[in-house]
């Protein structure tokens, strides 16, 4: 009797209103993250290669193809991205890294519709000049970044103090070079010291190439013996012939696939574009570039 009673009650308690036990409310959906904007970081043996200007004319051109790009200037010492495309900029990331401005106030929109962040002069690196500000600045950069498709950065030599980092928290690091030697040398050195990054993929493009064959010649050069000395795999991303419409140009402070849409230095950033749009994207699904990178800040600093 015992039996029956106890089903009984459980009979009842499932029509009297405890249905919930039986057919549970779905939980709550939790918010989706973001999608992040694939990151470049644009860097180069040794200065005088063009990496800057590639950079802003590679943004330009993709802001043309109807991507949502932003392009950072974070060489602090040498930023010359706002004179390239003829910008004027009222604040840069010196004045957001001080807490003058906010980072909204710092972002200026540049050709095509590219959003632009200018780099602060004769600073130091980027580590030394936070000090213990990079929480401040996630939830800026990091809703800047959700807004992009495309975040390019203009890191200068990446020989110097605090690449590394950038590179670090990037989804592909591009090496830009010049076919002469030194060049060459210099692009090799900078293969060695980004080789081991965890998820990073490394890309090598040629700038100011005399024809398709050198570009390929040292594209091909580059990336065995990266891959036999290095132990390194490099990826060509492309190449760009020398042209004497891009120091016209730089001289009128306009990016030369808009001032000489038609030319040949114009022509192989396109080509670039392209590829890059329809090539294999990174493996790794990796955090936002910003939220990467101030995680590696603050790793930094406790490591001092």
């Amino acid at each position: 009797m015992s039996d029956q009673a106890d089903g009984l009650r459980e009979l009842v308690r499932a029509r009297s209103g405890t249905t919930a036990l039986a057919d549970p409310e779905p939980p709550p959906r939790l918010p989706s993250a973001p999608p992040k904007a694939r990151s470049l970081v644009f860097t180069s043996g040794k200065g005088g290669v063009g990496t800057s200007n590639l950079a802003l004319n590679l943004a330009v051109t993709l802001g043309e193809l109807g991507q949502r790009v932003v392009l950072v200037d974070a060489d602090l010492g040498l930023a010359n991205l706002d004179l390239l495309c003829g910008l004027s900029p009222a604040h840069d990331l010196g004045d957001v890294l001080a807490g003058e401005v906010s980072l909204a106030e710092a972002v200026t929109e540049g050709p095509a519709g590219v959003r632009f962040l200018p780099g602060a002069h004769g600073m130091r690196t980027l580590p030394d000049v936070l000090g213990d500000g990079p929480a401040r600045l996630v939830a800026e950069l990091a809703g800047l970044e959700a807004g992009a498709d495309l975040l390019l950065i203009d890191a200068g030599s990446g020989l110097g103090p605090g690449i590394a980092t950038l590179a670090a928290a990037a989804d592909e690091v591009v090496v830009v070079t010049t076919p002469e030697p030194t060049g060459v040398a210099d692009a090799h050195a900078t293969i060695g010291r980004f080789k081991r990054l965890p998820g990073v993929r490394l890309r090598v493009a040629v700038n100011q190439a005399a024809s398709a064959d050198e570009a390929e010649d040292v594209l091909a050069r580059l990336s065995a013996t990266s891959r036999q000395f290095l132990g390194a795999v490099v990826t060509p991303l492309g190449h760009v012939r020398s042209d004497p419409h891009v120091p016209l140009a730089v001289r009128a402070r306009r990016p030369f696939v808009l001032a000489y849409p038609g030319s040949a230095a114009s022509r192989g950033v396109r080509r670039i574009a392209r590829d890059l749009l329809t090539g294999r994207p990174p493996r790794a699904r990796r955090p936002g570039f910003f939220t990467a990178l101030a995680a590696r800040w603050a790793l930094s600093r406790v490591a001092r």
